[in-house]
C-alpha cells in the first residue's frame, strides 16, 4: 500500500468515532422530541377558574422570560385570602406574606354586622378605613391611654 491509498481508506477507529457521534446526536434529538410530547407541565388538569385566569393571564401561564425575582407581584385579590368569620361579621387580610412588594401596609377587607365590633388591636403603622355604606364609630387611643 502506498501513502495515497491509505489516506482515502477509512479506518475502523475513525468509522467507530464518527458513527458513535452520529448515534449520540440522533438519540439526543429523539429523546428531546419525545420529552416535549410527554411534557405535562404545559397542561393544567384543574380545578380551574377561567374568569380569574382570563383577568390574570401572566399568573396562570407566566411568560418564559418572567424570572419572578426581578419584578414582584403588585396585586393580590382579597378573594384569595382566608375569610375569618365571627358573630359580628367577617374579615380577610392580605399582608406582606401574600404581597411581598407591600412592605409598609397591609390590607383588610371586612364586613361588620349591625352592632359588630372590630377587635382591639395595636400596630405602629398608620391605618386607613373606608366605609362603603352604613356608618361606623371609630375610637383611637394614644400612648397615654387617652381617646
Amino acid at each position: 500500500m502506498n501513502a495515497d491509498s491509505t489516506k482515502d481508506q477509512v479506518s475502523r477507529r475513525g468509522f467507530l468515532g464518527v458513527s458513535s457521534a452520529a448515534l449520540v446526536t440522533a438519540v439526543g434529538v429523539l429523546s428531546a422530541a419525545g420529552a416535549a410530547a410527554q411534557d405535562r407541565s404545559k397542561t393544567d388538569p384543574g380545578p380551574a377558574n377561567p374568569p380569574l385566569d382570563a383577568q390574570n393571564p401572566d399568573s396562570a401561564w407566566p411568560p418564559a422570560t418572567d424570572s419572578k425575582s426581578l419584578v414582584q407581584n403588585f396585586k393580590y385579590p382579597f378573594s384569595f385570602a382566608n375569610k375569618r368569620t365571627y358573630k359580628g361579621g367577617w374579615s380577610r387580610e392580605v399582608t406582606v406574606r401574600e404581597l411581598p412588594v407591600s412592605k409598609d401596609m397591609a390590607g383588610v377587607n371586612m364586613r361588620l354586622t349591625a352592632g359588630g365590633v372590630r377587635e382591639l388591636h395595636w400596630h405602629t403603622a398608620d391605618e386607613w378605613a373606608i366605609v362603603l355604606y352604613g356608618s361606623a364609630r371609630i375610637t383611637a387611643i394614644d400612648r397615654d391611654g387617652k381617646s
